[in-house]
């Protein structure tokens, strides 16, 4: 869902080149959001962040509130951290920055629905890493941490770090699945940290991974609210 008709159009194009069996809805603003989906089965909403009338982060809200299996990713031009942290307090799946290729998007939309975790942008990374709270990992604890991570932590967190799903994690490394689970337990414990996107912010202190920051990555889509 974004209020410039010309943006939607462009983003359900490459949904569409994505994933040709996708039905895109496209919506113009709140109200109309929550009327295609309450006409149609959606399985993802990708939101813009700043609109007329009820803004993004408010009909993240709802949607959460009416429909709290449909994941949804935030797609703006705004990176501040405080929409980043209000989006994913909200069960935000992803936020992505306009400016993400249609690469970045498709594997977004792809960890979305597959549950993987949440999906940042590399810039909004790096700014909630920039910003974060005196709780979470900053640099010096985190390079410190970095040390007693073995070899094969290192790898997966650096995958990690790329947005990957544990399902790709493990073809990438030839595991399985619940090895890379139980690597992901090791390395969250010995981070000090609760979740996928904190290990990340990790991850960017130590340099792990391609430009030190989160990218996406993923499989399948369909649904409505570009």
């Amino acid at each position: 869902m974004d209020d410039h008709a010309l943006v939607r159009r462009g983003l359900g194009h490459v949904v569409r080149e994505c994933f040709p069996e996708a039905d895109v809805q496209e919506a113009g603003n709140a109200a109309e959001a929550i009327e295609a989906m309450t006409a149609n089965d959606v399985d993802i909403a990708l939101v813009d962040v700043r609109m007329p009338e009820a803004d993004g982060l408010e009909l993240l809200h709802e949607i959460k509130a009416r429909w709290p299996k449909v994941p949804v990713i935030m797609l703006t031009s705004f990176d501040h951290a405080h929409y980043v942290r209000k989006a994913l307090a909200e069960g935000a799946a992803g936020y992505m920055l306009k400016d993400a290729t249609p690469e970045d998007l498709q594997q977004a939309i792809g960890v979305a629905l597959s549950g993987g975790g949440n999906v940042l942008s590399p810039k909004v990374i790096q700014n909630l890493f920039d910003t974060m709270e005196s709780g979470a990992p900053d640099g010096a604890a985190a390079r410190h941490h970095s040390g007693m991570l073995t070899q094969r932590e290192t790898d997966i967190l650096g995958h990690l770090s790329e947005g990957r799903s544990n399902r790709d994690i493990s073809r990438a490394l030839f595991l399985s699945e619940k090895t890379v689970k139980a690597h992901l337990a090791a390395i969250f414990r010995k981070l000090g940290v609760t979740n996928r996107t904190q290990a990340a912010m990790a991850a960017v202190a130590m340099g792990i991974g391609p430009g030190h920051a989160l990218e996406a990555g993923g499989t399948q889509a369909g649904g409505t609210g570009r």
